[in-house]
């Protein structure tokens, strides 16, 4: 009994170091990794969300025949009220088209159920659809009137496409 417990060995302080040391450059490779895929996928969920956009606003001009947003109402005292036009706004911003098409809209006297459905409740809000990317600062939205078109994208920082609805004649 007394040899079996003189030849029992354990592990030695340097031995236990280097195995702690190569756990830990692992974890912080993985770690590093796991930060790029969530990272790529929020990315990757703003341009899912951009393409979602884009269909609803090319349906809506599509189905209404406004393809210039001069009949598009969208909210802007926030009181669940359509009251003010897209395509008539001083500053054409992207959340007034995203808002508008959570709204019903009459268009020569027809009614269009909404485009986009609220992901929160049943109030529309544009918060429901913002960017999720730290490094994107709102959607492009730019609107073809000839051909009854949109594209949506999202707009990095330091871009030189704005955030702002345009109308190209």
């Amino acid at each position: 009994m007394k040899k079996l417990l003189k030849n029992k060995k354990g592990f030695s302080l340097v031995e236990l170091l280097i195995v702690i040391a190569i756990m830990g450059v692992l974890a912080v490779i993985a770690f590093s990794m796991f930060s790029g895929i969530v990272a790529n996928s929020t990315r990757k969920a703003d341009e899912e969300q951009a393409n979602n956009i884009q269909k609803a606003l090319t349906s809506y001009m599509v189905d209404t025949g406004d393809s210039k947003l001069l009949q598009m109402k969208y909210d802007s005292n926030n009181d669940n009220v359509v009251d003010t036009v897209v395509g008539t706004a001083s500053n054409l911003n992207y959340q007034y088209v995203i808002q508008a098409l959570q709204f019903d809209q009459v268009v020569d006297g027809k009614t269009y159920i909404a485009y986009l459905n609220p992901k929160t409740g049943t109030i529309p809000s544009t918060k429901d659809f913002d960017v999720r990317w730290s490094k994107h600062i709102g959607y492009s939205i730019k609107v073809y009137p000839s051909r009854a078109k949109a594209e949506v994208v999202p707009v990095e920082s330091g871009s030189t496409l704005t955030t702002e609805l345009e109308i190209i004649n």
